[in-house]
């Protein structure tokens, strides 16, 4: 998915669900100001190119994974008991989870929008480095590989970066009684299905 067709799908989302872009654009930046020196280059996200690689959302249930690149998103940390080689997330986490992640070696692409500015705060200058990602336009080195959810920005993630085979572990589009929720999840379905990744 190039900049602009996730552009379009933004601009689509900000009206669906009422969200400032001007917010998400001040997350961003915040995280590049309290970043500064420890935001990575996206090339560290090369571990994936040629690799087959896991994806694990937030109802995995312990199926055996063999991928060669494990990337867990969000809350599906909880449900993991290995250290995954990439953390996709918009830091609904403990923050010392987050931080022994990164001492064990785990990358970390740690994602900006409006309703986390406060989280970021208290995120970032705890880390070392991590990489950067906004929902708007990318600038310096946070980035925007697209995706909305921290599952289908995984995913996407994967794909950006030449995964040789994506598969889905712990992904239920249906699994929640939050209507708000729930149409996060059906965007995140419709993204993944516009790039065929399911």
């Amino acid at each position: 998915m190039d900049l602009g067709q996730w552009i379009r799908i933004y601009e689509e989302i900000l009206e669906d669900f009422g969200f400032s872009r001007e917010d998400d654009e001040r997350a961003a930046k915040i995280m590049q100001e309290l970043g500064d020196g420890k935001l990575m280059d996206d090339s560290a996200l090369e571990v994936i190119r040629g690799k087959d690689v896991a994806v694990i959302g937030g109802v995995y249930e312990g199926e055996e994974i063999q991928e060669e690149v494990k990337i867990t998103a969000g809350k599906a940390i909880y449900r993991v008991d290995f250290v995954p080689d990439i953390h996709v997330t918009d830091l609904e986490e403990d923050d010392e989870i987050l931080v022994e992640l990164e001492s064990k070696g785990c990358i970390l692409v740690l994602h900006a929008h409006g309703d986390n500015i406060e989280r970021i705060k208290s995120v970032v200058p705890k880390l070392n480095k991590f990489v950067g990602t906004t929902q708007s336009i990318p600038f310096g080195r946070v980035y925007n590989f697209g995706g909305f959810t921290d599952g289908d920005r995984a995913a996407l993630i994967a794909k950006r970066f030449g995964a040789r085979k994506i598969r889905l572990y712990g992904f239920n589009f249906e699994k929640t009684d939050n209507k708000v929720k729930l149409k996060k999840l059906e965007w995140a379905k419709r993204i993944l299905e516009m790039e065929r990744i399911v």
